[in-house]
């Protein structure tokens, strides 16, 4: 393949990706019709088919499986090339992907970035806001530069900095015999149904394992999937909750802190080891890491 093919192996990486023919044109800027030339052409260059049909969409063969993990870390290096470059131009003008729990946005992440700002007014910022799950995977993939998690990810691969804690808290409905309380042990309603989140979703983990170490199962009246309703549930009698801070202003519910089993969780700074880290995201990956917490009922640091 001569020098003008790489251009085909980034159509062939977003298409690898997304596996639809129509949405990867989308991205890429171009027809569809011109993409499907330009796979056409480097799977004829190659003489291996890299995609089969599948319906309107499109799935990697086992071949094009093992060439596009390939070709994911040949043009990473090129893409780490040229942020090395434009590193050189301004290390305080540049641009961080940055990837965080839902838990965060409601006031961490937003006043971290506001300070940081102050300080590097020139830092633009692209956000995602996910589960633990997808934004580790788009760190892995590239599409992020950090991610603020709630433990340290599963991955060899991952660097992590620890920066706070996250301190949970049970709200009760307001009429509530614990209403009045400012604090509460978990024993103290172990005979009371639970709000909470489906299998698989970190909170219910810290739910069902806190609740373990003050000595009892949990009964789960709600299983949500988003914390935007576990408040409605429990204001309507549905059972008592585990939330993060910031739903203890829903006006129906009273909050009270976890004082047995102390109930938080380490919150850190997540980036890929090996992976060319640019100057603003170091800037602000360091600022994070020893900047004093913004908002102390989100984050407690140690």
């Amino acid at each position: 393949m001569d020098r003008t093919d790489w251009h085909l192996l980034e159509c062939f990486r977003v298409a690898g990706r997304l596996q639809h023919v129509t949405r990867a044109a989308e991205q890429l800027g171009t027809s569809q019709p011109a993409l499907s030339r330009s796979l056409a052409r480097l799977q004829s260059d190659l003489g291996v088919q890299l995609f089969r049909r599948a319906g309107r969409s499109i799935r990697l063969t086992k071949p094009g499986e093992l060439f596009l993990s390939r070709v994911e870390r040949a043009l990473g290096e090129i893409d780490n090339g040229r942020r090395e470059l434009a590193d050189f131009k301004a290390a305080d003008r540049g641009a961080v992907s940055l990837g965080f729990l839902r838990t965060l946005g409601a006031r961490y992440i937003p006043e971290l970035v506001r300070r940081f700002s102050l300080i590097h007014p020139a830092v633009r910022f692209a956000f995602v806001q996910n589960n633990s799950t997808a934004i580790e995977s788009q760190l892995e993939r590239g599409e992020l530069d950090l991610i603020f998690v709630a433990v340290p990810p599963g991955h060899a691969a991952f660097g992590w900095t620890h920066v706070g804690d996250q301190q949970f808290v049970l709200i009760v409905p307001r009429n509530h015999r614990l209403a009045r309380r400012r604090q509460a042990r978990l024993r103290d309603v172990a005979n009371e149904r639970f709000v909470s989140f489906k299998q698989g979703h970190a909170i219910r983990r810290m739910t069902d394992e806190f609740c373990k170490a003050a000595g009892f199962s949990p009964e789960i009246s709600f299983e949500a999937d988003d914390s935007s309703s576990v408040p409605g549930f429990v204001a309507a009698g549905f059972g008592v909750a585990m939330v993060p801070p910031e739903a203890c202003g829903y006006a129906d519910v009273a909050s009270l802190r976890i004082v047995e089993p102390v109930a938080r969780r380490p919150i850190g700074v997540a980036w890929m080891e090996g992976r060319y880290l640019s100057a603003s995201a170091r800037l602000f990956r360091d600022f994070a890491t020893t900047a004093k917490s913004p908002s102390r009922c989100l984050i407690q640091r140690r």
